[in-house]
Order: structure tokens, then C-alpha cells, then sequence
């Protein structure tokens, strides 16, 4: 009983510790900035475009109103709903259920009727723009072309709540809301230490490292994401002392019971 009392002791002061080890100052974002209660800072969001680049899958969708025949000719035919890729619901959301363009290692796509065109360096909606101006060459009547980068995707790593691969819907995210969809950070998160890894075009990686404590992270071009970014959250010390604390827990547990065996087998054979 009085063994068992001294390892709770023990492990209520080595988790005070641990806890006491993180300080306010270590939580909030957006610090650096002293007492102001406002502040303005350069923003990178018009710089920071998402680009087509190889490897992008792209759903691009063709219309013409009123003459659908005339269109045909420039659409890849429908996925059948049995093999549409993430279900029958995401198909429809995702290209209206068309196939979709892999971007090739130079920069191309093979487009029905127009051949091979380059895509790689185009925004969604310059590449629009770029097709529906080859199409009118063709065609007496204004089409509608409709592009989605289909592989928007970023991994968010470490400590946030729910670490995890996330499709972004739209054409633009920044760090803070990628973040957000992960769970925000856990209280063990080093702010000052966010690692981001971006995909550079010719299939190399880049890492850089963020301080989110500070306001002026929002001036950085890499807080607003690009596809197939990852976020990876660093844990503090806090946590690492916690991960030595419960190893250390159980090998005390462990041992505790080993001795109270050993004893339960002398008492025996006595």
C-alpha cells in the first residue's frame, strides 16, 4: 500500500511538471505585435495562386446551350457510376462524373479534337479562358468550359486534433484554415514551429518553417497553400516529458507487480 502511494506521488509531481512547463505565452497565435489592439500587415494572397502544374488531375467540362451535340466533341465521355471515384454523390460534385485530365510531365493534356495543349503555369481560370478561346476558333457559337484542379489536397500532421489528408473546394486556403479543419493545434504544439512542404513543380520539396505566434506569418508566401502541401505540427517539451512520464509509469507499474509476484511466491513456499 505504501509502495503504491509513493509511485502516485511520484507520478502527481512529475505530471505537475510536465503541465507547469507550458506557459501562456506558448498558446496564442497572432503575438509580437505589444499592446496595440489593431495592426495591419501585407498580405501575400494575390501572389499566392494556385498553379497547374504535372501530375494535376483536371476535370474540364465543355457546354454549349442549346447545341450539346456541338459540345460532345470536346468532352471526355461520363465515368459510369460504378467506378466514379469516391462514390456516386462526389462524382456529381466532382467534373459532373467526366474523366479527368492527367497532366503530363511537360506540362500537357491530350484535349478531344484540339490535340495536346499546355496547361502547366495556368490558373483554373486562365486555363478557362485559354480553351474557350481555342474552341470559338472552331466553332461559330460561345461556349462555356468549366476547369477543376481535382487534386487540391493537403496533409496536416502532429499536433492538431485531427491529423489527416483534407480536399480543398474551393481555389484558395491559407494556414489558419487548414488548421481549422484539422482541429486547430493541441495545447502541445510549438506555434513558433510549423513546418510546411510544398511540392515544387519540377517534383522536388521545399521546407520551410512558420511562427504562427506572430502576426506578421500572414506576409510569408507560403501561408497560403498550394496543392499537396503538408503541415506538420511540431509537439513541445511539455509533450515529450508526458510520453517519458507514462514510459515510466509503466515500467514502475511493471515492476511494482513483478515484486508483489516475487513476494507472493516466497510468502508460498515458506
Amino acid at each position: 500500500m505504501k509502495k503504491k502511494l509513493n509511485i502516485q506521488v511520484i507520478s502527481g509531481v512529475l505530471l505537475f511538471a510536465v503541465f507547469s512547463c507550458t506557459s501562456y505565452k506558448q498558446i496564442p497565435y497572432f503575438q509580437g505585435k505589444g499592446d496595440l489592439g489593431e495592426f495591419e500587415t501585407v498580405s501575400y494572397a494575390e501572389k499566392s495562386i494556385v498553379r497547374i502544374q504535372p501530375d494535376d488531375m483536371l476535370a474540364i467540362t465543355v457546354n454549349v446551350v442549346g447545341e450539346q451535340k456541338i459540345a460532345s466533341d470536346y468532352n471526355l465521355p461520363i465515368q459510369p457510376a460504378a467506378t466514379s471515384f469516391g462514390g456516386e454523390n462526389e462524382a456529381v460534385d466532382q467534373g459532373i462524373g467526366r474523366q479527368t485530365y492527367l497532366v503530363s510531365k511537360n506540362g500537357d493534356i491530350d484535349f478531344p479534337t484540339l490535340g495536346l495543349i499546355k496547361v502547366s503555369g495556368y490558373t483554373q481560370e486562365e486555363l478557362q479562358d485559354y480553351i474557350k478561346k481555342l474552341l470559338q476558333e472552331r466553332m461559330k457559337v460561345n461556349p462555356v468550359v468549366t476547369v477543376r484542379l481535382m487534386n487540391f489536397r493537403i496533409l496536416v500532421l502532429g499536433e492538431v486534433g485531427r491529423p489527416g489528408q483534407y480536399t480543398i473546394n474551393k481555389t484558395r486556403i491559407d494556414l489558419f484554415e487548414a488548421i481549422t479543419l484539422a482541429g486547430d493545434m493541441t495545447v502541445y504544439g510549438k506555434r513558433e514551429n510549423v513546418w510546411i512542404r510544398r511540392q515544387l513543380p519540377e517534383g522536388t520539396f521545399k521546407y520551410v518553417k512558420l511562427d504562427l505566434s506572430k502576426a506578421d506569418v500572414t506576409t510569408s508566401p507560403y501561408f497560403y497553400l498550394r496543392q499537396n502541401d503538408m503541415i506538420y505540427v511540431q509537439p513541445n517539451k511539455a509533450k515529450a516529458l508526458q510520453s517519458d512520464i507514462s514510459l515510466l509509469t509503466t515500467v514502475v507499474s511493471l515492476a511494482s507487480f513483478l515484486m508483489s509476484v516475487i513476494t507472493f511466491v516466497a510468502v508460498y513456499k515458506r
